[in-house]
């Protein structure tokens, strides 16, 4: 059906069948992301209920995630950053931690402004994977129930989105024994801290 808009789009010379065209497709990419963000979630509860310990290297489970990611990066003129000494080992199903640590760098990177920087530093004492960005932070007045699912920040825009990202991490935390935690920056931006 995207596809099918964009070559309509292409084809259109009216302003207004144009933006009724542009709608349509970013009402198509937030159905997408929600059915993905839903299936996500789903199997972050399924997984989360019968938990597959082992051995893992948070570090190279992010290198992964950057080698994957850096591409999408790159079409938003943005940069990504890991910051890790050596491997950090940790007890944890991967699927889960990688899906988690995604979905922050995701959200950092749908809200950062051109030409930024997103940062992800895995941490050893406490283990933890911090992701941030340099853009408009997280509203104050809503941080605490910003984990809750389909809760969307006041300054969301038009940003696409489902309101799951941040669940999906805070859940993955907790199967774990950890939490989530999110921060504004006093130099602008905000970090979200999957704590394991």
């Amino acid at each position: 059906m995207r596809t099918h808009a964009e070559a309509t789009l292409m084809r259109v010379d009216k302003d207004e069948n144009r933006a009724a065209l542009r709608s349509m497709i970013r009402a198509i990419d937030e159905s997408s992301r929600a059915a993905g963000q839903l299936l996500d979630h789903a199997m972050v509860t399924f997984r989360g209920d019968q938990l597959e310990r082992r051995q893992i290297d948070l570090v190279g489970i992010c290198r992964e995630l950057v080698d994957r990611l850096t591409p999408v990066a790159e079409m938003k003129d943005l940069e990504l950053v890991l910051i890790a000494e050596g491997p950090v080992e940790v007890q944890g199903d991967p699927i889960l931690i990688q899906n988690a640590v995604r979905n922050l760098i995701d959200n950092a990177l749908k809200y950062s402004p051109p030409e930024g920087v997103v940062r992800i530093e895995v941490q050893r004492d406490p283990v933890a994977v911090v992701v941030c960005d340099e853009g408009g932070g997280f509203p104050a007045e809503q941080m605490a129930e910003l984990s809750q699912r389909f809760q969307r920040g006041a300054n969301a825009g038009d940003t696409v989105g489902s309101g799951l990202g941040l669940t999906i991490a805070q859940d993955v935390a907790e199967a774990h024994g950890g939490r989530l935690g999110l921060a504004n920056l006093d130099e602008g931006g905000a970090c979200a801290t999957l704590y394991l």
